[in-house]
């Protein structure tokens, strides 16, 4: 039994590996896929079309179908599906009769083909469309947010803009609302920095401001542009000028630059 294990992991790695040096090409209409490094055909151009792999798998298509193989080439799931994603923390969105849902890499259902969008999972959670509301799943198929929303993003940073009632906000993974939905465009929380809080920038009736992760405005919503956040600074527009303001509202490039450009030159 240890033995059949052993062998069962060793060829699931050389599978693995092998994936990933492997890439699609056409010859002619069809397309198969070369090892990356030596050129070599490992999987014959039988295909209609060919994606890349991505957790061992690879969409291909063939009359119009869709389905996936893994790195030896064996059609692991038929091509049935009329489109879908490739893999992402087990899981693939696919497309049945029209309406989305997700399969595990046997090709078994995880959930009902119900859904008019789906989407990759990121940061453990992907994005749901049921009769035109939004919400995530996990990987086990649950719908741990339900589709309430009228937009949402991907998570990023642990947060998820969303809209709700005409106005944007965001949402933690256990969906409760962080910043207040009160924003008319979506927010996009930058990278976490050493030294700054993360923020997102937002707008309000044409003024325009930043938000941090715990919904606390950090640079005031009144300025006509900001372009950049970074390190508790912004770089903002205000009654046509431009300069720098930190999160304690202190200049510290002053405003009375003329363009963008000039501030970013002004050394």
């Amino acid at each position: 039994m240890k033995k059949l294990i052993t062998l069962v992991f060793i060829l699931g790695t050389f599978l693995a590996v092998q994936a990933q040096e492997l890439v699609p090409f056409k010859e002619g209409e069809k397309y198969g896929y070369k090892n990356s490094k030596t050129k070599e055909v490992v999987i014959a151009p039988i295909y209609s079309f060919a994606m890349v792999f991505r957790e061992g798998m690879a969409q291909v298509e063939l009359d119009d179908k869709m389905g996936y193989i893994d790195a030896s080439g064996t059609l692991v799931i038929p091509c049935k599906y009329e489109g879908g994603y490739g893999f992402s923390e087990g899981l693939g969105s696919v497309v049945l009769n029209g309406k989305r849902g997700f399969i595990d890499k046997t090709g078994k259902a995880v959930t009902a083909f119900k859904y008019d969008e789906t989407d990759s999972f990121v940061e453990g959670l992907a994005r749901i469309q049921y009769n035109g509301k939004w919400g995530f799943m996990d990987p086990t198929g649950k719908e741990v947010i339900a589709p309430t929303y009228e937009d949402a993003d991907s998570f990023r940073n642990g947060l998820a803009s969303v809209k709700l009632n005409g106005k944007y906000g965001a949402i933690n993974k256990s969906g409760n609302v962080v910043v207040a939905h009160k924003y008319d465009e979506s927010l996009y929380f930058g990278e976490e920095e050493e030294d700054g809080e993360v923020g997102a920038i937002v707008k309000i009736n044409g003024n325009v401001g930043v938000v941090n992760e715990l919904g606390k405005e950090i640079i005031p919503v009144k300025y006509e542009e900001v372009v950049q956040y970074r390190d508790n600074e912004a770089w903002v527009k205000y009654k046509g000028k431009w300069g720098i303001v930190d999160t304690s509202g202190k200049e510290v490039v002053p405003i009375t630059y003329p363009t963008l450009e000039k501030l970013y030159h002004r050394d």
